[in-house]
């Protein structure tokens, strides 16, 4: 823990100029990747690619045989997109990061982990691919496609959100229960305050991979947590640690990772609706049932959710302004908030103010400027809090590099 009431100095020139190159570089070959991704998916369909593995699953007697067709175009399928995907991973998720100061892991130790997330995709993608096309003939007049599609992918969706937390992330990292001292006394008095005495709060070694700091929460069902990089332990103060916390406290009590799937599977619901509106203009003839239409479901889908971005992103940034709120009620460190904000701008490498236009689109938090302003007027409109005990550092904070953000949490994860 970083000694209490550190100041902390505003980013200097340079740094501005190094996190604006951070963001702005990020956000151009973020796009760019996507619509390579798009472009993959289209060539897939319209260059036969998803045809020729349907019918090297037939054999050469020529009888359908949907799970197997099903499964040998989604397993193609999903492998060209992510191999001929894996350069821009590689620079985005690897290069880049190390070039400002974030990566930890090797080459070798990063391309293990890549591969390993490429197989849980790649599993996933079967599980629900083969749940579709084998229910889509059944009794078409009763129910259409698209509805049998998104019952389906509403059902993964569940599923994925509650079994994250216990079978995908431990794959990755190592989470245990918060260890005993100032951090933990701290973190359960909030819980206690905000009636959730029992709630499960862990530390990630998120410092295995990089150097960013987060906090998210996830998991429902009964698998709900509050996560902490170890990072964050390490470089926010005890004030700030509260404040951090009282805000994922606040996506677990506001009932976040509810409401986020609700919207999604909404969400889904229109985006099918247009698919099934579309797909007769864009399927050359074939039947929605026949598996090698599954890269053009997919070509439409991820195209609908890029041009949705601002109204997914609107959707989260309100979700995190209310944890915000509630994170200054709950910690009552508002001030606290103002600096912990502050903070994140030097060792995650965050422009604070970027363009509204940049904000509305890209962004799934409000900005950092729009947070440290909001947390300002409540420091400045409530009495300080009593102070919490200073904890002596749990490693000496190293100089703060001049970084960015990191793997981020789960996707369906609410984080700070």
């Amino acid at each position: 823990m970083a000694p209490l009431l550190t100041p902390v100095a505003p980013l200097s020139p340079a740094e501005l100029a190094r996190a604006r190159h951070y963001l702005y570089g990020g956000l151009v070959w973020g796009t760019l990747a996507q619509l390579w991704t798009l472009a993959l998916l289209a060539f897939a369909y319209y260059g036969g690619m998803a045809a020729r593995l349907a019918a090297w699953a037939r054999g050469h007697h020529g009888a359908a045989r949907p799970a197997r067709e099903t499964a040998a175009v989604t397993a193609g399928v999903f492998a060209f997109v992510l191999l001929l995907g894996l350069p821009w991973d590689l620079y985005l998720g690897f290069f880049r990061e190390r070039a400002f100061g974030f990566e930890h892991l090797t080459l070798a130790a990063w391309l293990a982990q890549w591969a390993e997330s490429a197989l849980v995709y790649v599993a996933a993608g079967l599980a629900v691919a083969m749940s579709v096309f084998a229910w889509m003939p059944r009794r078409p007049r009763r129910l259409p496609w698209w509805i049998k599609a998104w019952a389906v992918v509403a059902a993964g969706v569940i599923l994925a959100v509650a079994l994250e937390p216990v079978l995908i992330a431990p794959l990755f990292n190592r989470f245990t229960p918060l260890p005993p001292g100032a951090a933990r006394t701290e973190i359960e008095r909030l819980a206690r305050r905000a009636g959730i005495p029992h709630a499960r709060i862990e530390e990630v070694n998120a410092s295995l991979q990089s150097s960013h700091t987060n906090a998210y929460v996830d998991g429902i069902l009964g698998s709900q947590r509050i996560v902490v990089y170890d990072t964050l332990l390490d470089s926010q103060t005890l004030p700030e640690l509260s404040f951090v916390v009282g805000h994922e406290i606040g996506h677990y009590v506001l009932g976040h990772l509810w409401k986020g799937v609700g919207f999604t599977l909404a969400l889904l619901f229109g985006m099918l609706a247009v698919l099934a509106g579309l797909f007769q203009h864009c399927a050359r003839g074939r039947p929605p049932h026949d598996p090698a239409t599954l890269p053009l479901m997919l070509l439409i889908l991820l195209g609908l959710l890029f041009v949705l971005a601002p109204a997914t992103n609107g959707f989260s940034r309100w979700e995190e302004h209310q944890a915000d709120a509630f994170g200054l009620r709950l910690s009552g460190h508002a001030c606290a908030a103002v600096r912990s904000f502050q903070r994140e701008e030097r060792t995650d490498l965050i422009y604070p103010d970027p363009p509204a236009w940049i904000v509305w689109w890209f962004f799934n938090h409000p900005s950092q400027q729009q947070r440290i302003d909001f947390a300002r007027r409540a420091c400045g409109a409530t009495p300080p809090a009593p102070q919490t005990p200073a904890a002596p550092p749990r490693s000496a904070p190293a100089a703060a590099p001049v970084d960015g953000r990191t793997a981020a949490p789960p996707r369906s994860a609410r984080g700070r």
